[in-house]
């Protein structure tokens, strides 16, 4: 598969679409949600029946990055692809399952050569990630994809409010891999803690081994309660599940010392205090990974954190990070508010499709 993108810093969509010819399909994504509409049925208008999601963040193609107006990247080469939607998100996503299940169809599905990509309304993940991932893991077929920065995702020329959006890929010339990157490790001899009491629906962890959550997490690192918020781009949690972790992000700090967190936490979940590692060695891991499963990869489709992006930008290093990538691969992508890797719904991470 190969990459071809056009932008536009005013927005202007056939300024954007005007180097693209042929798409196999086509993602997008602009600067604030007044834009989605307008670019989406722009989009549609130009390229009738294309397969066609869109959200609203900062965009990336090889070592480019975009943070105005709208981007659109154009996929091409020896892929099938549909793209449709699941509605109603956060409450019933399985209602649309079938949509799923034909775009399966659609494609011809084949395990190790079919995968999904999705970006959905922001508040939605759970329940979006779970229906995806009963259907798809079950099939043998990955998930990787994230969280738009807006109610709102859009699908062949419609804008859709808590609703996840999302692409189908058959690569017909070699496989498709899902992979997550976390810069943050853990040791073997870190404490876990339990969760005691949350409140899943509001994103509140209360307690963790009968203690406020508050209390813990500065108690550990030690420092004071206004540094917590800042304290998560070195420190997030981690919640252990099996041989693997996944990062939670703290959000803020309740009166009563609860952590509001961007992912949910549930009674008796495991967490743990994660320290940064490395990222620039990881990074190369990452890339030493795809290639080693894939051979030449030739394309990449990501969603980065904006906290990752906040932090590798503060640090110098993201465009030295889009270079790297770029340097092995095309790589493009946007900026997301949360992240999906197959069965879960992440925080702080980078989650890709690879093609082989």
């Amino acid at each position: 598969m190969k990459f071809t993108f056009g932008s536009s810093k005013k927005g202007d969509v056939t300024e954007a679409l005007s180097g693209i010819s042929e798409p196999a399909a086509l993602f997008f994504s602009v600067a604030g949600e007044e834009m989605l509409e307008h670019a989406a049925t722009e989009i549609e208008k130009r390229f009738p029946g294309v397969a066609c999601i869109g959200g609203v963040g900062q965009a990336y193609i090889d070592k480019q990055f975009f943070d105005q107006g709208i981007t659109v990247t154009a996929m091409r080469g020896e892929i099938k692809v549909v793209a449709d939607v699941l509605e109603q998100a956060s409450v019933m996503p399985i209602k649309y399952i079938r949509r799923l299940e034909n775009a399966v169809k659609a494609v011809g599905g084949e395990r190790g050569r079919t995968a999904c990509f999705d970006i959905c309304s922001a508040g939605c993940d759970v329940r979006a990630v779970t229906t995806l991932s009963n259907y798809l893991c079950r099939a043998g077929y990955d998930l990787a994809g994230g969280t738009s920065n807006s109610a709102s995702v859009a699908c062949n020329g419609k804008v859709y409010q808590d609703a996840c959006a999302f692409f189908m890929f058959r690569n017909l010339k070699g496989k498709i891999k899902s992979y997550k990157e976390n810069i943050y490790v853990h040791s073997d001899k870190q404490k876990q803690f339990m969760v005691t009491e949350a409140d899943p629906k509001s994103y509140k962890i209360r307690t963790l081994e009968n203690v406020s959550a508050e209390k813990v997490y500065t108690s550990e690192l030690g420092i004071s309660r206004d540094k917590i918020t800042t304290q998560t781009f070195k420190n997030p949690f981690g919640h252990v599940c099996d041989s693997d972790t996944y990062i939670v992000s703290i959000k803020g700090v309740e009166a009563d010392g609860s952590i509001t967190t961007f992912r949910p936490a549930n009674k008796m979940d495991f967490l743990t205090i994660l320290n940064m590692g490395d990222y620039r060695e990881v990074v190369q891991d990452t890339i030493t990974k795809i290639q080693h499963d894939l051979g030449r990869a030739s394309a990449v489709l990501s969603v980065n954190c904006l906290f990752r992006y906040i932090m590798f930008n503060d640090d110098k290093y993201w465009d030295s990070y889009l270079a790297e990538m770029s340097r092995s691969f095309s790589h493009a992508g946007m900026v997301g508010v949360g992240e999906h890797y197959n069965t879960q719904f992440v925080n702080q991470t980078m989650c890709c499709l690879a093609f082989e």
